[in-house]
C-alpha cells in the first residue's frame, strides 16, 4: 500500500507539500499541485484522515459499508459487526450507499481514508472494476455477498439461488403451481440469484413463471405494499407469493390481511432472510434463513486478522428453510 512518502518521492516534493495539496491548502502553486495529484492517482494513494490529527487514536476502527440503514436486514448486520468490533475493543464507522453508485463511492472513499483496521463492504451499486481496484490496494478489504474472481478468499458469499430454490420446491411439493414472485427492481447480484432459484425450481417441475405474476419493486415495505395491491387485483390467479426479502413479505401479509385475503387459507406467502420480525408477523412468516449475523461477524474477524497478519478460518454459510404458518398445502 502506497504511503504519503511514496507520493512525495514520485512528485519530487516534500511530505509537507503533499499534505498541503491533499488537504486543500491554497499555499501551493498549480504546477506543484498537478504533480502531486498525478502521483497520487498513479499510486492509488488515499489520504489517511488521521494523518492531519495530532492525537493518536486509542482504539482501532472498523469501517462498514451497507446499503440502507433503515432496512431491518442491514440493521441486523450493523449490530453484528458492532458487537464483534466492541468485543475486540474496536470502534465502528458506518456509511450507506442507498443503491446509488456515486453515493456508495463517496462512502467507500470516506471509509478508506480512516486508516481502518477492518474494512467490510456490502456493495450493491459499485462496478466490479471499482471494487477490484480497492481490493488490490487494501489487502484487508472484505466483501459480503459479492464475489470477484481472484479475490474469492476475501468474498463472503451465500448461495442465494439455492436458498430460493429450496423454498419454491417446498411450495411445489405442497401442491402450488401458480406462484407469483415479487422481486427487487434493483439489478443486484442477490436479485438475479434469487430469481434464478425461483426459475430453476419451477423448471424442474415443468412449470414456467407467469410474466403477469412477476413484479419488481423497491425491496422495502413501500414496494411490498404496491406489489400487494397489484396482486390483489389478480387474486384467484395464484395460490402462493414468493418474496425477494422479508420486508416485502411483511408488507404483503399486512396488505392482504387488510383487504380480506386470508393468509395462508387463500394464499401462501414465502419470505427470504428470516430476520427478527418474521416470527412476530400475523401469521408468522415462513422464510429462508440468511445467516447474516454469522457472515457479518466473520467478515470483521477476517478483515482484522488479515490486517494484523494472523490466521482466520471462515465457517461455511448456508441457507435454511424455516417453516412457520404463512404457507399451507393445497387442498
Amino acid at each position: 500500500m502506497a504511503t504519503i512518502r511514496d507520493v512525495a518521492a514520485l512528485a519530487k516534493v516534500s511530505v509537507a507539500t503533499v499534505s498541503r495539496v491533499l488537504n486543500g491548502s491554497a499555499m501551493v502553486s498549480n504546477e506543484t499541485k498537478d504533480k502531486v495529484l498525478k502521483a497520487q492517482k498513479e499510486l492509488n494513494f488515499v489520504l489517511n484522515a488521521s494523518s492531519s490529527s495530532l492525537t493518536k487514536r486509542n482504539s482501532e476502527v472498523v469501517g462498514l459499508l451497507v446499503t440502507d440503514l433503515s432496512d431491518p436486514f442491514f440493521g441486523v448486520m450493523v449490530k453484528a459487526c458492532e458487537d464483534t468490533a466492541h468485543a475486540n475493543q474496536q470502534i465502528m464507522v458506518v456509511t450507506q450507499g442507498l443503491l446509488d453508485e456515486q453515493r456508495e463511492l463517496l462512502g467507500i472513499k470516506s471509509l478508506l481514508s480512516q486508516d481502518c483496521a477492518a474494512l467490510v463492504f456490502y456493495p450493491q451499486a459499485s462496478s466490479d472494476e471499482v471494487l477490484r481496484k480497492y481490493l488490490r490496494v487494501f489487502s484487508h478489504l472484505v466483501l459480503v455477498n459479492r464475489s470477484l474472481p481472484g479475490f474469492e478468499e476475501r468474498c463472503l458469499m451465500l448461495d442465494n439461488q439455492q436458498g430460493m430454490y429450496t423454498g419454491v420446491k417446498y411450495l411445489i411439493a405442497l401442491g402450488h403451481r401458480d406462484i407469483a414472485y415479487i422481486g427487487s427492481s434493483q439489478p443486484t447480484t442477490e436479485a438475479r440469484q434469487r430469481y434464478a432459484g425461483f426459475e430453476q425450481a419451477l423448471s424442474e417441475s415443468d412449470l414456467t413463471p407467469n410474466p403477469e405474476l412477476v413484479l419488481r419493486v423497491q425491496p422495502n415495505l413501500d414496494g411490498g405494499a404496491l406489489a400487494a395491491q397489484e396482486l390483489f387485483r389478480k387474486r384467484g390467479q395464484f395460490s402462493a407469493v414468493v418474496c425477494y426479502n422479508d420486508s416485502l413479505a411483511a408488507a404483503v401479509l399486512s396488505s392482504f390481511n387488510t383487504q380480506g385475503l386470508r393468509v395462508p387459507h387463500e394464499v401462501s406467502v414465502l419470505g427470504f432472510d428470516d430476520i427478527f420480525f418474521a416470527p412476530l408477523l400475523s401469521p408468522p412468516l415462513t422464510s429462508i434463513r440468511n445467516p447474516i449475523v454469522e457472515m457479518a461477524k466473520s467478515a470483521v474477524e477476517l478483515s482484522s486478522a488479515i490486517y494484523h497478519k494472523r490466521g482466520y478460518r471462515l465457517p461455511e454459510f448456508t441457507t435454511e428453510l424455516v417453516i412457520r404458518d404463512s404457507v399451507k398445502a393445497m387442498n
